[in-house]
């Protein structure tokens, strides 16, 4: 199956940090995870970010680098680990957050 997945990031009213909602094919429940990104969001989403992601049960999915960059109305996702991206997406904002869609890189 491939691992296709969706992204809802809000920024937190204290600022400095997104909160993060996921979905992703390769849950074997049909539930989503959260998330916590620590970075700068002065500028809005685009930036980097130190992201700690949960599977539905509370436990640490991932611990990855989110660089996000904008053109125009989209926004490009990387998650990599130790410099290496391992999934790609693409996103669009709204009234409440950032919604993207993802995939692992093959």
């Amino acid at each position: 199956m491939i691992d296709i997945g969706v992204v809802h990031y809000r920024i937190r009213l204290s600022g400095g940090e997104l909160e993060a909602r996921w979905y992703s094919t390769r849950l074997d429940a049909k539930a989503c995870g959260t998330g916590l990104a620590k970075g700068d969001t002065s500028n809005g989403f685009p930036g980097a970010y130190e992201i700690t992601y949960y599977y539905p049960d509370g436990t640490v999915s991932a611990e990855l680098d989110l660089k996000i960059e904008q053109s125009g109305e989209v926004f490009d996702l990387y998650y990599m680990k130790e410099g290496k991206v391992l999934l790609t997406g693409v996103g669009i904002e709204t009234e409440d957050g950032l919604v993207g869609g993802y995939r692992k890189i093959v």
